[in-house]
């Protein structure tokens, strides 16, 4: 007996198909179709269990549109107007064949209960957190005038969104100067105008500067078989009595490198619960000391918007701080990481080259079959930097990553 089951298996979905395609019957698919987007279910009648909703679909074999049928699960019925399947008891569109105006562009979006539409972080949201419901859309930011056949500002200037013509350098320094504020809602690392430049050869020559088109080329073409592995160990936060025996144990001068000097490693400090006894030790130990923030603030759009105040107070009040209670006073703090490794764009590179830090060691790298070689900024980073939603415009400064 159970060799029958495939047949009968087969029957049934034949059957379902076959019910399917007697709906389809007298239906005009392209009329149906036309200028109606691929993701929008609809309904073809309101009889039913409100279940059965159909896309459109331009695979068919002559190219030609054709209607995907989806069914819901039993027990549930599909909402036109949330564009999902929900029990039957909260649907309340079954009468509704199609999602409000989709014929024109629009689309509906209902929120679930309970919770409200905030129009300017475009997302759903508790009610009570919800402040604009008296606003009907997202203020829409001007742009400025970037691209013109026939240039509309004197060398050196650029245009507003409004025609106001400004010096090139005041658009992306952080500040609104243009009167409707154009001159910063342009500033991605592919639009700001005085984003850095890509790679010049050229132009880059060690011991000062080096880059590559890629960021993977190794300085005078060593094959990689014959470059020395070089390892890093750096640790980032406060040093106290909850990660000093850890620290101890891993630095026992036990392990060592090549030369027979024991392993070092580099400590980016915050100021807060930190045992600055702990980290004067650490650096007459030859660990080099670096800092990680005075706050360590939790939100990281703080990080990633910080003015220039923000990050000298930051970084170069936090070296200010570890030098001074940690006794050290050779001037070798140079180097500084972002919490939550949220680079701070401008902003944060001016700081660093008024305050003379050499390195930062906030900018990340996917993972890739190549590792990235280090780089100055004098030029545009050779890879899309993670956890980084600012720009960074010429740095005529040697800012290694490591």
């Amino acid at each position: 007996m159970a060799r029958w089951w495939p047949i009968l298996s087969v029957l049934c979905l034949c059957l379902a198909v076959a019910h399917g395609q007697d709906k389809l019957e007298g239906v005009d698919v392209e009329e149906v179709c036309a200028d109606r987007p691929a993701d929008e279910y609809f309904r073809l009648e309101t009889d039913g269990d409100c279940r059965e909703v159909y896309r459109c679909d331009s695979a068919g074999e002559d190219g030609t549109w054709r209607l995907a049928p989806i069914r819901c699960a039993g027990g549930l019925a599909f909402d036109v107007l949330r564009q999902l399947c929900d029990w039957k008891s909260n649907v309340k569109s079954c009468d509704v064949l199609e999602s409000k105006c989709t014929k024109s562009g629009l689309k509906e979006i209902q929120c679930p209960s309970g919770l409200a539409f905030d129009v300017i972080k475009q997302t759903c949201d508790w009610k009570a957190k919800v402040t604009n419901c008296d606003e009907k859309e997202k203020p829409r930011k001007a742009k400025p005038i970037l691209k013109t056949d026939e240039p509309i500002c004197p060398s050196g200037k650029l245009s507003c969104g409004d025609g106001e013509c400004l010096d090139k350098e005041l658009f992306c320094n952080g500040k609104s100067d243009c009167k409707d504020e154009s001159d910063e809602n342009a500033c991605s690392v592919d639009e700001d105008p005085n984003r850095a430049p890509e790679c010049d050869p050229t132009q880059c020559a060690l011991p000062d500067c080096f880059c590559s088109a890629d960021g993977t080329r190794i300085p005078g073409g060593i094959e990689p078989q014959q470059v020395p592995q070089m390892i890093t160990i750096t640790f980032n936060g406060a040093v106290n009595v909850d990660n000093i025996d850890l620290y101890e144990d891993i630095f026992n001068g036990q392990r060592q490198n090549p030369n027979g000097c024991s392993i070092k490693g580099t400590f980016f400090v915050s100021h807060k619960y930190t045992n600055y006894s702990a980290v004067q030790d650490l650096h007459r130990r030859g660990h080099e000391i670096s800092v990680f923030s005075l706050t360590h603030k939790d939100d990281p759009n703080y990080w990633t918007g910080g003015s220039y105040d923000d990050w000298l107070a930051e970084m170069a009040g936090s070296r200010l701080i570890v030098e001074r209670f940690a006794n050290i006073t050779d001037g070798s703090i140079i180097g500084m990481r972002a919490p939550y490794l949220r680079v701070g764009g401008n902003k944060q590179f001016e700081m660093m080259a008024d305050q003379f830090f050499v390195y930062d060691a906030s900018i990340t790298a996917s993972l890739g079959r190549v590792p990235i070689w280090p780089y100055t900024l004098y030029f545009r980073m050779p890879h899309n930097a993670m956890a980084m939603r600012t720009t960074a415009r010429r740095v005529a400064i040697p800012f290694g990553r490591w």
